[in-house]
């Protein structure tokens, strides 16, 4: 669980130059320019991107790249500045001279809403309202360069005709994970409110490429689909596209890709794409695969051992599983084809995945997928539509010990790595800022629609299922405006750990306690309780939360703005630190790495023998730094009046003798209303550091009123103690302080000593009240031991006596038949065909086992006395 060690960092604060990347002059924000003072669209706000330490981000409706290692640097240059000699300025001056950042000039139209690098950083996918394009990404040493003129980007228009309708707009650009990415194109997958997917597969050297997608589905088509020889096109423009019940239902908010192409994950998860529906539906297409794909090193292996053993299991009894049989058999002719193919050449420039084969796409049984789904789950409230937001996919991991098992060549297996739960997890947010987590245990595996000739292949062809809710959590105290709409952020050092974005916070959330001992679980052999075991899992602790970023107060405007996806850096430059920024101020985080876990707990121990009293705290409690407001250094708006209040025509009048008139009116009163809200700006945040320094010198009197009587203590720790118990002024020795921390050693063991006893005594003496079904077993149980009572009246419970009387005499009768019949037996030799007195020989192997029978049998009726004698005696006890 991380914790912060402080917030927003001194180089990213005003006044030094990497404050400067993030903030904008302008008094209006882009969307308030833009839509004339209309409240924004929802959809993510994904306008900060990384590549390595170098940042993206969207200021003022323009792309700034920035170097936060630099930044760093330059804030460390300046400081030395001002303390070194005014000689040493002049010979290190290189590094101030580089601009803080450099604007990357695209020529795109509209707000631009998300930002998506290629992951090998050589592209820019930007997503606006209405359009994509595609940017090429200069090298990191161009863009270091100590020029800051603005950058031209060679952009590319995705889907001139496609991708240009404002009623379908793109809500998810996805790299594919298992595309071709190189310095010359790559693989992406855009989703559009209309429930339509297109695979582009991009090239520099052909500009068809990013006209026309190679792959188009229309999910509202395919769910309806009976064939694979059916057209599921997108409806493109002048078609008719007819009243569809689907319309609403299939309303997308996000979507996203199960895996990443990790070798330790579940083989069909880099290529399934899950789609979350804003009313609450959940639907996903395995496999969706570009022409020419990466596979991972373990991905064939991982198919043919799963496909080959489910085919073989289900053909022994094809009757009883027809359905589920000839869909094995859709995926064992999709890996023969594969299986069939030779690797093709990989290029020098692709490398994202190591040890990768390409291949080509099977096109048997077909290119499109069968639509999965839809995937639902039950939240225990009566609720219409969830307002789905975005989706993280966490897929199964993958039994890499399974696997290689038998083979010569071993995989190599991380610490990090052994990190895995067989079950797919699912998060989703909705606008209300609650998070659920889910469960998917059958998997998602490939699956295709029959050939129009074949009707072997007839169920329904979107099937409902059901997710298992694990827990919901809130992620703010009240419900936000319709504009809320949190996003996610996958954590660098844990994988089922992750952030969530809201409007104003940012919430870490950790799952992977609990997915250690639930896969512990699930892989137990021992299935006795094990029922149980998993509804106490579940109901237990499920998800660690802890909030590291908010808002503050004096920060939030009535302009809407939304918090940017967070972004988080772990290396040696930076260390663990999470950043993002709103609505032009940034926000950081710095927290502590997993490694400082170690040091940490060795240090638990002496932090909890030295913490102090609740009202001396040791540390005053650490919160984000001041954050200057931006309406300090942005414009007037004054400057810019007369271009945006004063019509042309008027503009002359301004020149003249001020005449009493209706315009005259209206001007001044838009002057003063223009005004009235600028000094109201002002006088708030004034107010707020004017209330922030009042604060603090009250803190410091405090600090300063704790130091003083930490040092009266600290003279009385070091003084000597005299006979009489006082203090012997001016005294100090090093035994007087060992003395009292070898008292204060000892009185901890005793305590400690104590307080096992006292567990003990109360883990012993009893536990929880008995429950109903306890109550009326014992309850049976004194009936019973009354109705044994030689002095019961009752005449229905007499016969129970006689019975037991009997059960004793029979067992005593049957232990001693079997003594007499053991010690009567002969043990002829071993090898003679007979015994000594000439009657056949009885093979010693069935004597042992007739005897054993008869043993365990009387040992079974003897436990069952005792059991009950000793219950009863138990009973009469407690009595």
């Amino acid at each position: 669980m991380p914790k912060v060690n402080s917030y927003t960092p001194a180089w990213l604060c005003r006044p030094s130059p990497g404050a400067k990347f993030l903030s904008s002059n302008s008094t209006q924000t882009p969307a308030q320019k833009q839509q004339d003072g209309k409240p924004p669209a929802n959809g993510p706000t994904r306008t900060i991107a990384k590549r390595g330490n170098e940042v993206f981000a969207v200021v003022d409706n323009e792309i700034r790249w920035s170097n936060l290692a630099r930044l760093k640097d330059q804030w460390a240059h300046h400081a030395k500045q001002k303390k070194g000699p005014t000689g040493q300025r002049e010979e290190k001056g290189d590094i101030a001279e580089i601009p803080p950042y450099r604007v990357l000039a695209v020529p795109v139209s509209g707000l631009i809403k998300q930002i998506i690098p290629s992951p090998n950083g050589a592209f820019l996918a930007i997503v606006c309202e209405d359009t994509v394009s595609i940017a090429v990404l200069p090298d990191s040493s161009h863009l270091s360069s100590p020029n800051s003129d603005s950058i031209r980007l060679k952009t590319y228009q995705l889907g001139p005709t496609t991708h240009v309708r404002p009623e379908a707009p793109v809500v998810s650009a996805l790299w594919h994970p298992l595309g071709l990415h190189s310095n010359l194109g790559g693989c992406l997958v855009t989703v559009t409110t209309d429930a339509a997917v297109r695979v582009w597969e991009l090239d520099r050297n052909n500009h068809w490429s990013f006209d026309q997608p190679t792959l188009a589905i229309d999910l509202k088509k395919l769910v309806d689909g009976t064939s694979c020889d059916q057209d599921f096109a997108p409806s493109g423009f002048g078609k008719s596209k007819g009243f569809s019940a689907d319309l609403i239902d299939m309303e997308v908010a996000s979507a996203c890709f199960a895996g990443n192409g990790s070798e330790k994950e579940d083989a069909w998860a880099p290529m399934t794409l899950w789609i979350a529906m804003k009313p609450g539906d959940l639907y996903a297409l395995c496999p969706l695969l570009p022409s020419k794909w990466q596979a991972p090193s373990t991905t064939i292996p991982s198919l043919s051992a799963t496909i080959i053993a489910k085919l073989g299991l289900l053909e022994q009894e094809p009757e009883d599983s027809d359905e589920e049989l000839t869909a094995c058999r859709q995926q064992y002719d999709w890996l023969s084809e594969i299986d069939e193919q030779e690797p093709l050449p990989l290029p020098s420039s692709v490398g994202t995945i190591q040890g990768a084969d390409v291949f080509t796409r099977p096109s048997n049984p077909s290119a499109i997928p069968r639509l999965q789904g839809p995937f639902r789950f039950d939240t225990g409230e009566e609720l219409d539509d969830l307002d789905l937001c975005d989706i993280l996919v966490i897929a199964a991991g993958l039994d890499v010990e399974d696997l290689m098992m038998g083979e010569e060549e071993e995989l190599a297996v991380e610490a990090a790595d052994q990190e895995k739960l067989s079950a797919t997890v699912l998060s989703l947010t909705s606008t209300n800022g609650r998070v659920h987590v889910c469960l998917e245990l059958d998997g998602v595996e490939g699956q295709w629609l029959p050939k129009a000739k074949k009707n072997a292949f007839q169920t329904p062809l979107s099937e409902p299922a059901d997710l298992v809710l694990v827990e919901s959590l809130d992620t703010i105290k009240k419900p936000e405006d319709s504009t809320t709409w949190p996003t996610f952020t996958r954590d660098i050092n844990s994988r089922y750990s992750f952030f969530v974005t809201t409007a104003t916070n940012v919430v870490y959330l950790s799952l992977s306690d609990w997915t250690q001992r639930l896969e512990a679980e699930l892989q137990t052999e021992d299935t006795a309780g094990s029922a149980f075991r998993l509804q106490v899992l579940c109901d237990g602790e499920v998800t660690k939360r802890e909030k590291i970023l908010e808002v503050s107060a004096s920060d939030l405007t009535p302009r809407k703005e939304h918090l940017a996806g967070s972004l988080i850096f772990h290396d040696f430059d930076l260390g663990y630190m999470l950043l993002t920024y709103y609505p032009s101020s940034p926000y950081a985080a710095v927290m502590n790495s997993p490694e400082d876990s170690f040091s940490v707990a060795l240090d638990k121990s002496i932090y909890e023998q030295r913490a102090p009293a609740p009202s001396m705290p040791f540390l005053p409690p650490s919160r984000a730094p001041y954050q200057v407001p931006a309406v300090f250094y942005a414009a007037s708006p004054l400057d810019s009046f007369i271009e945006k209040h004063v019509p042309h025509r008027q503009r002359h009048t301004l020149k003249e003798q001020v005449r009493l008139s209706p315009a005259t009116l209206d001007l001044v009163a838009t002057a003063h209303r223009v005004l009235s809200a600028h000094t109201n700006a002002l006088e708030r945040a004034a107010s707020d550091l004017f209330r922030r320094c009042e604060r603090l010198q009250g803190e410091m009197q405090d600090q300063l009123r704790q130091l003083s009587d930490v040092a009266e203590r600290v003279k009385g720790v070091t003084s000597e103690i005299g006979e009489d118990g006082r203090r012997m002024e001016g005294v100090r020795t090093g035994d007087a302080l060992d003395k009292r921390l070898q008292a204060a050693h000892d009185k901890q063991s005793e305590l400690n000593r104590r307080y096992e006893a006292l567990r003990t005594k109360v883990l012993n003496s009893g536990g929880r009240p008995l429950s109903e079904k306890e109550n009326a077993w014992v309850r049976e149980v004194k009936e019973l031991s009354a109705s044994l009572q030689p002095n019961n009246n009752h005449e229905e419970d007499q016969e129970l006596i006689p019975r037991i009387e009997i059960v004793k005499r029979l067992a005593l009768d049957l232990m001693a038949q079997t003594k007499s019949i053991s010690s009567k037996m002969p043990s002829p030799e071993p090898g003679s065909p007979a015994s000594p007195n000439g009657q056949p020989k009885v093979p010693q192997r069935l004597q042992r086992a007739k005897v054993a029978d008869a043993m365990r049998m009387v040992e079974r009726e003897s436990a069952v006395i005792d059991a009950i004698t000793s219950r009863l005696e138990r009973l009469n006890t407690s009595l």
